[in-house]
């Protein structure tokens, strides 16, 4: 669902012509990454790339985001543009079918902009157990709130790890603490007790867990059981626009996007706020529609 972005990084331009502004060669504020064009025929919005490492910078490439039909101005004078929930909840309220963004004045005199993704994607969801998903928890309040379009559709996939434990005799090591009722050993919790074993493990984990135990213990025989989310993600066949994960790589590097050109997964980190989830829905719909872009 919408993306606010900071209003630093709105910038507002005025023209006398209708057809599409010539952007690239322009020069704007270093912050600059969106620009509204005033027009005779009205509003369009655009998000741009620049160079340079000064405080006016060159723009290089952008794309479109919304014409004169599919932005919307609003009046949102007694809110904080930096308020994000907010504005969200607010301008969802405003939508019609066709729009893309919506142009607001708010407090302090700062033009802000929300910007939509198409009606009826499909988001594909999946995360895993214990402890409790919480994606499948966003999802759930995000339209409790009314953040997200009606018609934007969720299939959300919960897979419980704890039917991923093989029959072993080895200890079972999880990434983190969790509600289980089984005797386990926490990555998290137990990092001193790993470093001191002297046998063979099994480990319910992703990629980041088995780095993790490599370190802590460089030479303990390992029987990996891979839990990642992102690589169930790119197993499942169901068809939908873009999937949504938690990653902890995302968790030590920040957002990652993976596979943007075949089957776009958004990996937010492993407790994204709501402002995240609701930006990787836009960034999803981004990738879907523009899958050659430079964004």
């Amino acid at each position: 669902m919408p993306r606010v972005p900071h209003p630093q990084q709105v910038n507002f331009i005025k023209t006398k012509h209708e057809n599409k502004p010539i952007l690239k060669g322009r020069t704007v504020f270093h912050t600059t990454k969106y620009l509204i064009i005033q027009s005779t025929a009205g509003l369009s919005v655009y998000q741009i790339k620049t160079m340079g490492n000064r405080l006016m910078r060159t723009i290089t490439s952008y794309i479109q985001l919304s014409d004169e039909n599919q932005t919307v101005t609003l009046d949102f004078s007694e809110i904080d543009p930096t308020e994000k929930i907010e504005i969200i909840k607010k301008a969802t309220r405003h939508l019609k079918k066709e729009t893309r963004s919506i142009v607001f004045k708010s407090k302090f005199e700062h033009i802000g902009l929300a910007l939509f993704e198409p009606p009826n994607i499909k988001v594909g969801i999946i995360d895993i157990i214990p402890p409790p998903a919480k994606l499948q928890d966003q999802v759930q309040k995000a339209q409790k709130q009314g953040l997200i379009r009606k018609e934007t559709k969720f299939q959300i996939k919960t897979i419980d790890i704890l039917k991923e434990i093989p029959p072993t005799t080895y200890p079972i090591v999880f990434p983190c603490s969790a509600s289980t009722g089984k005797k386990l050993i926490f990555l998290d919790a137990d990092a001193q007790k790993i470093t001191n074993l002297n046998q063979p493990i099994t480990i319910i984990g992703c990629p980041v867990t088995f780095e993790t135990i490599k370190e802590l213990n460089p030479k303990i025989p390992m029987q990996r059981i891979d839990i990642c989310p992102t690589h169930y993600a790119r197993k499942e066949t169901t068809k939908n626009d873009f999937y949504i994960v938690r990653c902890c790589r995302a968790s030590i590097q920040g957002t990652q996007i993976y596979s943007p050109k075949t089957k776009p997964i958004i990996a937010l980190e492993w407790e994204p706020t709501m402002e995240n989830f609701l930006d990787a829905i836009y960034q999803g719909a981004l990738i879907k529609n523009y899958a050659n872009s430079p964004f």
